[in-house]
């Protein structure tokens, strides 16, 4: 990003530097979608309320939405963006940025300038922010964090209502509000590097470490019956034995505590959980697929063994 962007540059050369370099320049077309028969045929006369949302780009249709519907372009959302960290000076920049699932969705993620302490690992804080063209969600801003010994990487995005924009909302609503959501957003980063540290001081044993497998894939090495296990895939097996494999080298490394455990699933999940075979895929898996729900479940299951009721 440093080579791109330069303090002399103006805000509009800023986000155009950003949307080159992460491949975000494009626009979202809104067009009215037309009824056609089976044999490919336009309908004449036939209402249709829709409209064709599309990669002007690719020239994808990526969904459809209403006419109210309003588009929100990628070239709005960074400078939202831009504008709302000004206040922040040093403490965020923007560190990368990117599209998911050809467009139907893009990210930033703004790292915070100094480093947590979870144990012995150094951690780098982020606040991420995703937006939909395809009409899907709204602008969310979570938090994320990555480990430096182990480049494990975890995201999580709040369900508070009050973390989010919808559509409608218009761009004076979010310019007002972004600054004070990024601040609680750091807040919630702080949190999590508390919570981690909690998990550091929290030992677990062998039965905990089933427990969580459990808790993840349905199924474990001991807790789960002989019958049910003999019903299970080759690849179901498969990914069970490197999932252990992943939690017992964390577990070596930051000790036989929750910390270790719950690194062991973030390990899995971003060195080796299969992901999309397209651009970003594996950032799309972290942040909204399937790692993403998988470290959610072990961020749930750690806080609740050490009895954490922080959201």
């Amino acid at each position: 990003m440093e080579n791109q962007i330069t303090e002399n540059q103006t805000l509009t050369q800023r986000v155009e530097a950003i949307l080159v370099a992460h491949d975000l320049d494009f626009k979202i077309g809104k067009f009215k979608s037309r009824s056609i028969d089976e044999a490919g045929q336009l309908i004449v006369g036939e209402k249709n309320e829709y409209f064709n949302l599309m990669n002007l780009k690719t020239m994808e249709v990526i969904n459809t939405c209403k006419k109210g519907y309003t588009i929100s372009q990628n070239a709005e959302i960074v400078e939202l963006v831009l504008r709302g960290i000004e206040g922040f000076g040093d403490k965020l920049r923007v560190s990368k940025a990117g599209t998911l699932n050809g467009g139907r969705k893009v990210f930033i993620q703004l790292e915070v300038e100094e480093t947590s302490q979870v144990g012995d690992d150094t951690v780098v804080r982020y606040i991420t922010i995703i937006d939909s063209n395809d009409g899907s969600t709204g602008l969310s801003i979570g938090i994320g964090d990555v480990t430096m010994s182990c480049s494990n990487q975890f995201v999580k995005f709040y369900k508070k209502g009050d973390a989010k924009f919808r559509h409608t909302a218009t761009i004076e609503q979010k310019l007002k509000t972004i600054p004070e959501l990024i601040e609680k957003a750091l807040a919630e980063s702080q949190l999590q590097i508390d919570i981690y540290n909690v998990f550091v001081e929290t030992p677990v044993n062998t039965n905990v470490i089933h427990q969580m497998v459990k808790h993840i894939l349905g199924y474990d090495k001991v807790f789960t019956s002989v019958e049910i296990m003999s019903k299970k895939s080759t690849r179901s097996i498969a990914i069970m034995d490197e999932l252990y494999s992943h939690i017992e080298k964390e577990m070596a490394g930051k000790g036989e505590n929750m910390w270790g455990l719950h690194s062991g699933i973030t390990s899995y999940t971003t060195h080796a959980k299969k992901h999309p075979k397209r651009a970003n895929g594996e950032i799309e898996s972290l942040m909204i697929g399937g790692a993403y729900q998988m470290n959610q479940k072990s961020l749930d299951f750690a806080k609740k063994f050490c009895n954490i009721t922080a959201e």
